[in-house]
Formats: C-alpha cells, sequence, structure tokens
C-alpha cells in the first residue's frame, strides 16, 4: 500500500467503479427478454457501440497487463503483437471472412462449422472453446489480483472477489447487453488512466541512458531470420504469431466474433475491425511505451506482470495512482466479463440446448445461461492459480492458442478455400495437430526442446500444429461430388469476395495498412 495510506482511501475509486458496472447492469436490464436477446444481441446494436466494445473486449488483462509484461521482458518487440499479430488479420476478417459469416446468416463461430462441416464438428469446436474460455477468465482473475497486491497490497483472493461478485451481478442483471455497454464505460476509464502514464513514460523514455535499453527499443534490428534458440526471430514472428495465431484469433475467436454479429447491418458488421484496428494504433502506444520504461525505472522487477501497476506506483500521485488501479481493474474487468458472457452463451446455445437438453422452453434456457455465469466465474478463480506457473500473461495466453486455436484455424481455412474437406478429415486434422502442439509443448516444459524463450516455443508450436492440421485434414478427407460441393457453395471464399464493393472499406483498408507499415519503419 502506497505510502502508508489507508486501504479505504485506495479504494474509493475502485468502489465507485464497481458500482456504476452493477448500476449499468440494472439499467440494461429488460424485461421479457429471450435467451438469444440475453446472450448474443444479434444484430441490434449501433456501429458506436460495437467498435468500442470490440476494442475494450480486446483490450482487456490479455492486453493491458499482459504486453505491458512483454515490453519489459522483451522490449520493442511486443509491438509485433500490433502491427504483425494483429492488424493484417483484421483487415483479413473485414475484406474476406465477414461476407461469408453474414450471406449465410451465421450468428455465431460453431454456426459456420456446424453448416460446412456437421454437427460433430461444431460440438468439439464448442467444447474445446469452452474450456479457452475458462482459461483465459482465469487468466483475467490472476491479472486483477497481481494489480491490487501491487498497488495496494491486497490479498490474492479479496482482489479477484471484489470482482467477481461485482461482474457476476451486472452480467446476470444484463446479459450481453450489459456486457457491452459496461465494455464502453470500461474502455473510457482504461484512457483516462493509462493515458497520463503513457504521456509520462515517454518523457522518461528520452532521459534513460542508452545502456538501459540497449536494442530494446528497435522492432526488426537484430532480430535474426532463424533462429529458434533466440528469443524471437522472423519466422516465428512473421508466420507463428502473423499468419497463424493472429488470423485464428481475430478471424475465429468466439467473444470477438459475439461482439462483431451485433451490429446492425453487413456494411456495419464489417467496418467494426477497421475502426477497431486504428484503436490498436493508440493502444500500441499507452501499453508498449510505460513497459518499456518499467524495464528501465523499476527496481527488482522480478515479475514482468507487476511492470505497468509498479510504474504507476513511481511516476502518479495520489489520486492519478487511485485512477490508475482502476484503469487497470476496468481492464481486466472487461476482459473477464467478455469470456464469462461467452462461456454462458457458448455452453447455452451450442452445447446444453442443442446435444443435451434440446426442445425445452426458451425461460428454461434464460435460467441455464444465468447459471452458466455463475459457473464461469467459479471456475476461473481457481484457473487463475494456473498463471503463477508463467513469467507474463502473454506466453501462458499464446500457448493456449497454440494447442487450440491454431489447428482450428486450419480447419476454417480448408472449410473456405477447399471443396474437398469433410468432417471427418477436419476432426482427424484438428485432433492431429491440437496432439502434436501439446506434445510439443510438454516436450520444452521437460527440458528435452531447448528455444530461446517460452515465446519462441509457442510461435513454433503454433507453426507446427498448423501445417499437421492442414495436411492431414486434407488427406483425410475422401474426393467430393459436384453435388456436395455446391452444397457448402455460400459458405466458402468466392471470386467475386476478392474485391469489396464498398469504397469505404476499401479506403479505411488502404490507410490502416499503410500506417502499420509507416508504424513498422519508425520502430525499425
Amino acid at each position: 500500500m502506497q505510502s502508508g495510506r489507508p486501504l479505504g482511501a485506495d479504494l474509493a475509486f475502485f468502489a465507485a467503479y464497481l458500482i456504476v458496472t452493477m448500476l449499468i447492469g440494472w439499467f440494461s436490464k429488460r424485461r421479457n427478454v429471450s435467451v438469444g436477446e440475453y446472450l448474443n444481441a444479434t444484430h441490434v446494436m449501433p456501429l458506436w457501440a460495437v467498435v468500442t466494445a470490440y476494442i475494450a473486449t480486446n483490450c482487456g488483462a490479455l492486453e493491458i497487463v499482459g504486453l505491458s509484461a512483454m515490453a519489459a521482458q522483451y522490449g520493442a518487440q511486443a509491438l509485433h503483437f500490433y502491427w504483425v499479430g494483429a492488424i493484417p488479420a483484421m483487415i483479413f476478417l473485414a475484406l474476406w471472412m465477414m461476407p461469408i459469416y453474414r450471406r449465410n446468416n451465421i450468428t455465431s463461430v460453431p454456426g459456420y462449422l456446424l453448416l460446412r462441416y456437421g454437427p460433430r464438428m461444431r460440438l468439439i469446436n464448442a467444447c474445446i472453446t469452452a474450456i479457452m474460455l475458462l482459461l483465459l477468465a482465469g487468466i483475467s482473475q490472476y491479472a486483477v489480483a497481481q494489480v491490487l497486491a501491487a498497488t495496494m497490497s491486497l490479498p490474492f483472493e479479496y482482489g479477484i472477489a471484489l470482482c467477481s461478485v461485482a461482474l457476476t451481478i451486472y452480467v446476470l442483471l444484463g446479459g450481453i447487453r450489459a456486457t457491452i455497454y459496461n465494455e464502453i464505460f470500461q474502455l473510457a476509464v482504461i484512457v483516462a488512466g493509462l493515458l497520463p502514464l503513457a504521456i509520462l513514460s515517454a518523457r522518461r523514455f528520452g532521459t534513460l541512458p542508452a545502456w538501459a535499453l540497449g536494442n530494446r527499443v528497435h522492432l526488426w534490428r537484430g532480430l535474426p531470420l532463424v533462429a529458434p534458440h533466440a528469443p524471437m526471430d522472423v519466422l516465428g514472428v512473421v508466420v507463428g504469431l502473423g499468419l497463424v495465431l493472429s488470423f485464428g484469433y481475430w478471424c475465429t475467436d468466439f467473444v470477438l466474433m459475439q461482439r462483431a454479429f451485433t451490429a446492425r447491418t453487413e456494411l456495419e458488421a464489417r467496418q467494426v475491425p477497421l475502426w477497431a484496428g486504428f484503436g490498436k494504433h493508440i493502444f500500441s502506444m499507452i501499453v508498449i511505451v510505460p513497459g518499456l520504461v518499467a524495464y528501465g525505472l523499476v527496481p527488482n522487477l522480478n515479475r514482468y506482470d507487476r511492470a505497468l501497476p509498479s510504474l504507476m506506483t513511481l511516476l502518479y500521485g495520489r489520486w492519478l495512482t487511485d485512477l490508475g488501479i482502476t484503469a487497470l481493474a476496468a481492464s481486466l474487468m472487461s476482459g473477464l466479463a467478455s469470456n464469462v458472457s461467452a462461456f454462458a452463451a457458448l455452453w447455452t446455445e451450442d452445447i446444453y440446448h442443442h446435444v443435451l437438453r434440446p426442445g425445452k422452453s426458451d425461460r428454461h434456457y434464460l435460467t441455464m445461461g444465468r447459471v452458466a455465469v455463475i459457473f464461469a466465474v467459479i471456475v476461473s478463480l481457481f484457473a487463475s492459480y494456473l498463471n503463477f506457473l508463467f513469467a507474463n500473461l502473454m506466453e501462458h495466453v499464446q500457448l493456449i492458442f497454440s494447442v487450440f486455436a491454431a489447428p482450428f484455424w486450419a480447419v476454417f481455412l480448408l472449410g473456405i478455400f477447399s471443396r474437398r474437406t469433410s468432417e471427418r478429415g477436419a476432426m482427424i486434422g484438428f485432433f492431429a495437430g491440437s496432439i502434436l502442439s501439446s506434445l510439443h509443448s510438454i516436450a520444452v516444459m521437460r527440458g528435452w526442446l531447448h528455444y530461446g524463450s517460452t515465446m519462441s516455443a509457442n510461435f513454433y508450436a503454433s507453426i507446427y500444429a498448423f501445417t499437421i492440421a492442414m495436411v492431414v485434414g486434407w488427406l483425410s478427407s475422401p474426393s467430393v461430388t459436384p453435388d456436395a460441393a455446391q452444397q457448402h457453395a455460400t459458405l466458402r471464399w468466392q471470386r467475386e469476395d476478392l474485391i469489396p464493393g464498398n469504397r469505404m472499406l476499401c479506403v479505411l483498408a488502404v490507410i490502416l495498412f499503410a500506417s502499420t507499415i509507416l508504424m513498422n519503419i519508425l520502430w525499425w
């Protein structure tokens, strides 16, 4: 706790924030709400709300705490997670993936797999994604406790208990609407609390001696082409992060797609990732620069996940520190709420409704959705303790995605670009890639394989998983008849999709891509 201040003073902003989130949940409550409106709110939200919620969903614990820790540990190379690991995939989603989703009236990622492959592939994806959501919610819980422990000496259990209670109340009250409107509020709090830190850090950045940072300020300079034993290399960043993990996350992540599907029209849905891409540019500076400065300023930084909150205690005054703590808590709550609400929707609609208990009343499924919220919060509390095994949150996140998301992305690509791939081939391909990635990760943990960093190991694991899933999925699928190929025509990429018909989309995409290239040059 700072300067011997009483805990109540430290919690003033934080307590007010928690009260506002619960009030938003109350005012978002709808009488006689259907289960679809409660869990998904498909095609009913205005564009500005969807874009803001889309950014806030991504800029949660994984971004604010995880990437600032990455910057403290690896330097400016953490920017790769924005300019290689985000923007290109967001443009691809807007121009070429979203039309496939929208023209088939698909409201969830498992829904695409149901239409393209069949019910078994949908169930596999739903179950694996549900596990991922619980693990990611656990990461958010852990990050909340680390922030409150580093800034206010609040015990681990108390921190996650406070946030869990507030989250459970407002999600139970308002469902996905309350989650989205709270994400908008949380994003405003995040910017208000972290922007001053970024400005102060930028000023300190220029005064740090050259020896304090060294080559850590360069994005590409000194990065080896192919060197698994280095902390990062070009192959791992471009292929593992850029083409596999990034595209697999941005184009198929259940939480992000759930937000995008709430847009009212196809044009608005396609604009969401493009406008959000400009928001990613802003957050790259808000998150990475403080992480770089924390490496040079914070003494005895033994856990990189505490880089940002520890820097606040050095650069912020009394009230700014309280606001900054609240901003960090808001980012963590945003990620936690997104994963909890997404788990409730996935479990209720894609597993419970369609597989376990079909044909029940709407009220029955609505009750199950609320039970799923409580279950997700409780399980995430226990999952949070897994994060003590990793040096920073992003290493844990990328491990999860390399094992599960990378082979699923291969299955998606086979479904979009290949007429041949069958349900049997997709299932065999996914399990082959996931098992290989799991065995690779075990070998790394046991010391049988050696990499320059856990992050580099995750990048290479994703490459192996993706490649094996593609090859095995293709070879395991029998040749198809013309009638069977025509049946899935609208679910595959079509030639007319190559050139988007809307001029504004093209202009936004070109500006976003050009600005990304410019940022890479400036930080070369």
